[in-house]
């Protein structure tokens, strides 16, 4: 898996099968010991163990649309989409494999026939690789029902739910379906591994390089082509601990398909117990499926199946339509006449054209011209422009205006400002620099108020120095800090200060002003005498190791310290 640490080239990429964390999605214990030795000393005893507490929690029941990287087909995006399978990028690159499909190993092993790749190996040994906990599954209009906000335990069968740990007050989006056309478009558990891969990229090799990703992406695709002229939605769903849809094996195909309706035939697979062979081709005729269901379970298998949604999206397949379709049915044998009575004539040079109205309403006659001509054009040296109206022109060919250029400009912006992502860094940026604008205002304001010896800077840290400056403003002009509440100019008072009294009135001593003023040595500011300290024994490295509390306490402190240093620097 490793690369050397070298990222890809521009126009290059790697793959891999998977990128399992360390530790998965779940709660741990970290137990640590301390050993302490002394040379000569075999008295020592191990201090006590320690232990402490974490989980390691990712996106289980919904995800956070900026976990998504992109999606392809694009989200409501029109076009011929038939040949495409439809997939989503993560950014987080571990992400399908963060969680545990099967805990418990209830999905048995795959049957293998010759020419087949060789088994997984068992869990923990070299070259086993987990099966995703997340599958991307298409459907038609019409073909499915979203629920927002159901609980859990409404969503996943009974047993799934005690698998999971019988979480309280989850809520969670869920898609619903025909139980047949989820077996048959459901992966098996060899399929789902197949469906999933992991991929580095190249960091500026890429339409919008603006974000702050690391190059690495997960990629779930689904196993299921669109077919053209419908509408479709992609959902994202958790397979975790759903054995009752993961086949083992996956389903077998058969020569007739059923385009619509449900088909019962009596069972012919011998291995199977008596039943019934059902077939569903499903609204848009994809068929190949064949479940075996007993005769009492025929009602509770025509069930509908619930699915946590973790993510969705929609889009229309509109076809055939790709470039080659639509370069093939180009005619560009005359110019200036319409193959089809009543399209818009198209001059020598290319141009349509069309009526528009300008910023002040009045309409005019412009002309057009698209990118596609049959011949050399001569590429614009005025750019680049900041505005449509900067490339309105009017030019040789037409003798009149010629909008082309603006008209590319506002189709660029338009397609950039579709891309969600591109809102998402122009809003970020925006508010980067408002917040930089009211950060320069508010230290003008402070530049103001306080005198400062320096400029402030907007990039440097100004707190220490604004509060430097604001207790030295406050304090300026009663004394010097060390004394902000002017005690040492009122020691010095007759009626505090015994010398100062016996001089004033000549007094015989010292202790007799002390006498008149009332003896109280914390009224006329005598010396008090520091307490003798208290005598400590000497003590061994045994009877600190074997004084537990004293070392838990110590550990506390130390760990408070470390807290506060790291919240006074804020956080790093």
């Amino acid at each position: 898996m490793s690369n050397g640490g070298n990222a890809p080239n521009p126009g290059q990429m790697y793959l891999y099968d998977a990128v399992t964390p360390p530790l998965q999605d779940g709660s741990y214990r970290l137990s640590a010991q301390t050993n302490v030795t002394f040379s000569g000393d075999a008295n020592l005893q191990d201090l006590p163990e320690k232990d402490a507490y974490f989980n390691i929690e990712g996106p289980r029941f919904r995800i956070a649309p900026n976990e998504v990287g992109g999606v392809f087909p694009p989200r409501n995006g029109h076009g011929s989409f038939s040949e495409s399978v439809p997939h989503i990028a993560l950014y987080r690159r571990t992400l399908p494999w963060e969680r545990k499909l099967d805990s418990q190993g209830l999905i048995p092993t795959p049957k293998r026939a010759n020419g087949d790749s060789p088994p997984n190996p068992i869990p923990g040994s070299p070259g086993f690789l987990a099966a995703p906990w997340m599958a991307l599954l298409v459907f038609e209009e019409g073909e499915y029902t979203i629920y927002q906000n159901l609980p859990l335990d409404q969503v996943v069968p009974p047993d799934a739910f005690r698998r999971l740990g019988s979480p309280a007050n989850i809520t969670c989006d869920a898609v619903e379906a025909s139980p047949f056309l989820v077996a048959s478009i459901m992966p098996s558990y060899d399929e789902l591994s197949l469906l999933a891969h992991a991929r580095q990229v190249n960091v500026n090799d890429r339409e919008l390089s603006a974000g702050s990703s690391d190059g690495w992406f997960s990629v779930v695709m689904s196993n299921r082509l669109p077919t053209p002229n419908a509408k479709f939605r992609a959902c994202l769903v958790s397979l975790e601990e759903r054995v009752d849809l993961v086949p083992a094996d996956p389903p077998p195909t058969f020569q007739r398909i059923i385009d619509v309706g449900v088909e019962v035939a009596p069972a012919a697979a011998p291995d199977r117990a008596a039943g019934a062979v059902v077939r569903d081709g499903g609204a848009a005729g994809i068929g190949k499926l064949a479940t075996t269901v007993g005769p009492g379970a025929f009602q509770v298998f025509l069930q509908p199946v619930r699915m946590v949604l973790l993510y969705s999206w929609q889009f229309e397949c509109i076809g055939p339509g790709t470039f080659e379709d639509l370069m093939q049915c180009l005619n560009v044998s005359m110019f200036g006449v319409p193959q089809d009575q009543g399209h818009p004539p198209i001059t020598d040079t290319g141009h349509l054209r069309l009526k528009l109205q300008d910023r002040a309403g009045v309409e005019e006659t412009v002309w057009y011209r698209g990118p596609l001509v049959p011949f050399q054009l001569t590429r614009d040296p005025l750019g680049p422009y900041h505005s449509a109206d900067q490339c309105r022109r009017a030019t040789p060919e037409t003798g009149a205006e010629d909008v082309s250029y603006a008209a590319a400009f506002e189709v660029g912006r338009l397609l950039a400002a579709a891309d969600a992502r591109l809102a998402q860094e122009l809003m970020r940026w925006r508010r980067e620099a408002y917040k930089q604008s009211l950060r320069a205002d508010s230290f003008g304001l402070v530049q103001t108020a306080i005198s400062l010896a320096q400029p402030l800077d907007v990039h440097a840290p100004v707190v220490p120095i604004v509060a430097s400056a604001s207790i030295s403003s406050a304090v300026k002009g009663i004394g010097p800090l060390a004394d902000p509440y002017r005690l040492e100019p009122a020691s010095r008072m007759i009626g505090l200060n015994p010398q100062a009294l016996q001089q004033a009135w000549n007094l015989g001593s010292v202790s007799e002003a002390t006498t008149i003023l009332g003896g109280d040595p914390g009224a006329t500011g005598a010396v008090v005498t520091a307490p003798p300290q208290t005598s400590r024994t000497d003590t061994t490295i045994s009877a600190v190791a074997s004084d537990t509390a004293s070392l838990n306490r110590l550990g506390q402190m130390r760990d408070q310290i470390l807290a506060n240093t790291k919240q006074k620097l804020g956080g790093s």
